[in-house]
Order: structure tokens, then sequence, then C-alpha cells
């Protein structure tokens, strides 16, 4: 039977798609080149092998291999069936009886002639898509879960010596949990996942004597806490989400999370354990993104505190490691208390240890710079609290701060930052004074004269300025009299060329905001020109987003030019400051 013969069939019984497919291919003539070019031609001789037992096609090319609906549709039926079957069945006789001289059928880089391409169409237009996940399929997917678990639950007890025995149940206890994925793609059905009961089952399964069961649990509830799900979902979907969270904080997720951590070895070879602690932390941070007052409440009711802490102080490298600093830093941006229970777990000190290896040596890949930027936004975050303040004085991080500052490797920038936490708010006053007195300004003034940032691109220009001129802001305000003299004396060495560098940065920016508000008004004129009226009510919110843009500018960093200049005026005498802001060429020009 020829291929086209077969297609005029309309309605075939249960035909197994599987083995017709290999029917089809087995029709391609695959050793018919005849020593034309063969290079071209795509080669699989296992495809003549006998199909086997298992009802399972033979191993091939992926580009071959496809699947196949139960039942072929009309449309695919109608692309090869021919209005005239005669001249159907003369065209394919007088292409096999020509084909040494059509080696253009060859010639199309896939080494197919067309009949052999429809062929390969129909498999691909009978291709099995998956299913839309309902209600129906839920319950019944969830009703096949329970199946499983229970049979695996007696098997262990029947045969407890015997894993062979119970070994087949587990595969499929296994594949029920993995089957159970889709739902993530329809959160609105959470609600009856809730209902059904499902969650408690997985909970239990967290505690499963097979640990890859346990592993692909954390993986399920992974895939449905997903926070871009949520992004995707209507608010039906939303409203879903929030049900499944709140019912598995009900049942105590977060302890039994934080107690799987320590039932997995990430040090074993060849296991799946790292990745069932990166999902750990993935579903963690699902819920605290759903819900964020429950930041507060994985911090003061599990360990997770003491263990994220141990897993980012090591040397290596890993995601799992780069994962728990991200947790870390995510924990600590709102909260007061989860701050200060870093700080009494020693945290800080563990911090400056994992920075201190970036003093002379740059991270090696952006997921390791990303890594490096948690640790020093965790350490940012705990220096809005005093204890944090304190605690960082007595480890010497003042210190730190200016040796990498010396080394001018990457993490010098972020050095920065770490200071100008330090030195504002309550207790800044210290790290002020400690600053000045570790010689904190030969290192600081190199840079606030711009020696030393060759190496560094110019979008980081602006936040070295920024950075560095509110350190300044900061000594002038909060350091001891002695210490603001020593300060205000560096102004006027080399001929008041940091005073001078002052007047070059106020008009820069100050430049940068008049043009801001310049491109500002005539984007306003240009939206009224168009017909679009300003509407009652709307003036405060131009301003305001006038006022945003401003600062997107270069506007805080003007702010900050302006009161260092106004610090420097108050510490000196009316004749310096004469010398230092009066001279014909620096005076300050009225920027309203």
């Amino acid at each position: 039977m020829d291929v086209t013969t077969f297609f005029k069939v309309r309605a075939l019984p249960s035909v197994d798609w599987t083995k017709m497919r290999l029917y089809f291919i087995s029709m391609l003539p695959w050793d018919s080149m005849d020593g034309r070019n063969t290079t071209s031609f795509v080669r699989w001789p296992e495809l003549k092998t006998k199909y086997n037992s298992n009802n399972q096609a033979p191993s091939g090319p992926a580009s071959l291999k496809r699947k196949m609906k139960a039942e072929m549709s009309d449309e695919a039926l109608k692309r090869f069936r021919s209005t005239d079957d005669d001249d159907d069945d003369d065209n394919i006789n007088e292409e096999h009886a020509n084909i040494d001289d059509d080696d253009d059928r060859f010639m199309h880089g896939d080494g197919l002639s067309e009949e052999q391409r429809n062929i390969l169409d129909i498999v691909d237009s009978a291709e099995e898509t998956a299913a839309a996940i309902d209600l129906p399929s839920l319950k019944k997917n969830v009703l096949k879960l329970e199946r499983a678990i229970t049979k695996n639950e007696e098997m262990r007890v029947r045969f407890p010596d015997d894993p062979l025995k119970f070994i087949d149940s587990e595969a499929d206890l296994d594949q029920e949990l993995h089957n159970l994925m889709g739902v993530s793609a329809a959160p609105e059905l959470y609600p009856h996942l809730v209902q059904l009961g499902t969650i408690s089952s997985l909970l239990n399964l967290l505690e499963h004597p097979n640990t890859d069961i346990a592993i692909m649990t954390i993986r399920l509830l992974s895939e449905l806490t997903d926070d871009d799900v949520v992004a995707e979902a209507s608010e039906e979907g939303a409203d879903g989400m929030k049900a499944l969270v709140s019912n598995l904080l009900e049942h105590q997720i977060l302890d039994v999370l934080v107690q799987s951590l320590s039932k997995l070895d990430e040090s074993k070879e060849n296991s799946d354990d790292k990745q069932g602690v990166f999902n750990i932390l993935s579903v963690i941070e699902n819920i605290v993104s759903v819900d964020p007052t429950v930041s507060e409440k994985v911090v003061s009711s599990t360990t997770i505190m003491s263990w994220l802490l141990n897993r980012i102080n090591t040397k290596q490298f890993d995601s799992n490691r780069q994962y728990a600093s991200e947790l870390l830093a995510i924990l600590l941006q709102t909260h007061r208390e989860n701050r200060l229970a870093l700080i009494n777990l020693g945290g800080v000190t563990t911090l400056l240890k994992v920075i201190s290896a970036y003093r002379k040596k740059d991270a090696k890949d952006a997921d390791e710079i990303e890594m490096m930027e948690n640790f020093f936004d965790t350490l940012c975050s705990t220096l809005g609290e005093k204890e944090g303040k304190t605690a960082f004085l007595e480890e010497e991080g003042v210190e730190l701060m200016i040796i990498i500052l010396r080394e001018k490797k990457m993490a010098r920038m972020r050095a920065l930052k770490v200071l100008t936490h330090a030195m504002t708010g309550d207790g800044g006053s210290e790290c002020s004074d400690r600053f000045i007195e570790a010689l904190g300004l030969k290192t600081l003034f190199p840079i606030f004269m711009h020696k030393g940032l060759k190496t560094y691109k110019k979008e980081y220009k602006a936040h070295v300025e920024k950075h560095v001129l509110s350190i300044l802001a900061s000594l002038f305000k909060t350091a001891s009299p002695e210490n603001r003299l020593r300060l205000s004396i560096k102004f006027t060495e080399n001929n008041f060329e940091k005073v001078e560098r002052l007047m070059e940065l106020h008009e820069q920016y100050a430049a940068k905001v008049l043009a801001a508000d310049q491109q500002f008004e005539s984007n306003r004129l240009a939206r009224n020109s168009d017909g679009e009226e300003e509407e009652e009510g709307n003036d405060i919110d131009t301003e305001e987003e006038r006022y945003f843009n401003r600062l997107e500018k270069g506007l805080f960093t003007l702010q900050l030019v302006d009161l260092v200049c106004g610090f420097l005026c108050t510490e000196v005498s009316e004749d310096q400051v004469v010398r230092l802001f009066l001279s014909p060429r620096w005076v300050l020009k009225n920027y309203d």
C-alpha cells in the first residue's frame, strides 16, 4: 500500500499511530540515493528495526521524533487527498520512476523530497497537544495522587525490608506528583486544590522516607507558588494563590521546609539534594512575595536565619549560596526584628568575612557579582539599626571598607555605599569619627577628584559621586569638632583644588537638572497640543512627576554638593569663604 492509497481511507478503526508513524518513515528511500550527494541527506537506519514489544519507538535523532494523536484530523487528510485519485497515483509513480532526473528534491537543506516532507507534516499536524487543565481533570489527578500515596504506604508496610516490592509504587507516586504540576497553569483552581485536602497530603510527603519523593514534592510546591504564575494570572488566579499560601501557612509549611533543609545533604554527588535546597528557598521566597508579613514570621518561628548565615559563610560559589544571599537580603529589607535577629546571631561578623574575600579580587561572572551585591545590600540593611552600627565598629568594618577602597577592585563602589549607610542616622557619629581617625580622608579624596576611576564605566561615576558627596556631608554633620576641622583643612590644600571640584560638580548637575526641566516642560506642552487636556486636580500629580524627574536627573546630587558647600562655609573664616567661593570664576549661579 502506497502513501496516497493509505490516505484515501477516511475512517480507520483503532490504529496504533506510533506503529503507523514508523511505517511512514520506513517508506522514505533512505538507501535509494545511488551515488548522489548523500551528505545532505539525513540517515536513520534504526528506523528500519522492528517495533519493540514495549510499544516505544526506537531511539533516533530528536528532529525526527514526534508524537501523534489518537485520531488524525480531517484537515491533515485533506491536504494529501487529491480530487483526482488517478492523477495522484500517476504523479507518485512518475516521481519514483524519474527519481534519477529529479535531484532538486534533495536540495532543500534537509535532504527530503516533497512527498517525504508531506509525510512528516502529517506527523506534525497530528502531534498531541497538552489539554488545558480544568476542574474535572484536577479532581482526577488529585484522586490518582491519593491512590498512589495509599498504595505506596501499603506496600511499605507489607514489605518494609524489601525495597524491590515497593519501588514501583514510589515510581508511580513520583509520576503523579509530576502530573499535578500542570495545575500551576490554572491558579484559579487553587481553592479547589485546598478543599480537596491535597495540601495536607503534600506536606506529609515532605517527610517521606525516600528523599526523592520529598524533593519532588518540594519541586511541585515551588511550581505552584511561583510568583510568575500570579503575574500572568487574572484576579481569580491572584485570589487562588492567596488561598493556597494561606492554607500552606495554616499547615505550618515554614517549619516543615526549614526542617527539610537539615535533612538534605548538598555534598552528595549525583543526587538531587542541591536542587531540593534550591526549591525550598524558592518556596519561601514565593510565599514572602505573596504575603510580605510572613517575612517576620519565618525568622521568628524557624531557624532559617542561622541556616542562611551558615550557608553563605563558605568559600566556594554555587547557585544555592547565591540564592541564600538573595533570600537573606529580602528578609532584612523591611522588618527591624529580622535585622536585630541577624545582629544577635553574629551576622555582621559573617557578612564582613564573606565581603573581605572581594577586597583583592573581583567576582568572576554575573551570578557571583549578584551574590556579592547581595552581601553588601544585607550589610547596608543591618546598618540601618544602631545595634548594627555598634557591631560594625566592633568588628572593624570601617577599616575594612577603607582597605577595599584602596584596592580599587569591583567592590569599591559597594564599600562607598556601606560607608554612606554607616554614617547616617542614629549612631552615625561614631562611624564618622572612626573613618577620619583611620585616615579614611586620604583614601576618599582621590576618589572625589576622580583619580583611579578610569577602569569604571561612565554610568558608574554618577553613583560614585553621589556616595562620596553623601559621605562628606555626613562627616561635616556628625563628626566631632576636631575631625570637622581636619576635614575643612583638606579643602584648602593644593590651591583649593577640591573646592574647584565642588564648583565643577555644581555646574554639571545644575545644567542636568535645568535640561531635565526644559525637556519635561516641552513634553507637557506637546501632550497639550495633541489634545490631551489636563484634568482638574492633575496639577499635583504633574508637580510630583516633575520632582521625581529632577531627582532622577541629578537633583539629589546637586543638593549634596550645595550642602557640602554650606557646611564648609560654616567651618572656615570669612576671608577663607571669600577665597573659596567668591572668586570671579566660581561665583555660584542662581538656580531656582
